[in-house]
């Protein structure tokens, strides 16, 4: 009997929530208005769009392309072709899309961070597992980046820089080739219009 009482008290709860919901909708919190006739007049001009407040432009947000001309490779080659782009995503959040064609074919990586050093998942098409990727700022204009591997962070971490006119970012990637080697990769990206 006690469930039945408690089942509907739920019943008859849940409806009176959804009625003063209902009504709440249906009639506005402010009483309106009515307003007087008035004579015609010119037309009025058209508002002025709304801006967003002002804040210092991440030199980073925007879509970015490869420089293959400008760009070196001491392990692997360049491929055909590499877009990045990075949109803000609100509180010091990022949005990157990475596009990039190989002869193998194409592949596009995604990563929602913050430069705060910790790792965050980057999940990419046609990969077997999600790598994590730390990406700390060194200053406004300088990205350090650790791609962490077996849950192992690098000791030198790649680095992703804005010149200071903003158009151009450069990405030194420092690794390890199959054999063990060191190397470096610099990859030189145009900002797109």
């Amino acid at each position: 009997m006690s469930n039945l009482r408690r089942l509907s008290m739920l019943v008859l709860a849940t409806s009176v929530l959804s009625a003063t919901l209902s009504a709440s909708q249906q009639n506005p919190s402010r009483p309106v208005k009515p307003s007087a006739p008035t004579a015609p007049t010119a037309a009025a001009p058209a508002p002025a769009p709304r801006r967003a407040a002002t804040s210092p432009k991440d030199p980073f947000l925007g879509v970015w392309k490869l420089s293959a001309e400008r760009s070196t490779y001491e392990a692997g080659g360049a491929p055909r072709g590499f877009t990045r782009t990075y949109e803000n995503r609100g509180g010091g959040t990022i949005f990157m899309t990475t596009d990039v064609v190989t002869p193998e074919g194409s592949i596009r990586a995604y990563l929602v961070y913050r430069r705060d050093g910790q790792p965050y998942p980057e999940a990419a098409s046609g990969a077997g597992s999600i790598r994590m990727v730390a990406v700390k700022a060194i200053d406004s204009r300088t990205e350090a980046v650790y791609f962490i591997v077996d849950g192992k962070m690098p000791e030198t971490p790649s680095t992703i820089t804005i010149s200071a006119d903003g158009l151009t970012m450069t990405q030194v990637v420092n690794g390890k080739n199959a054999k063990g080697q060191p190397f470096t990769n610099t990859v030189v990206y145009d900002k797109q219009p």
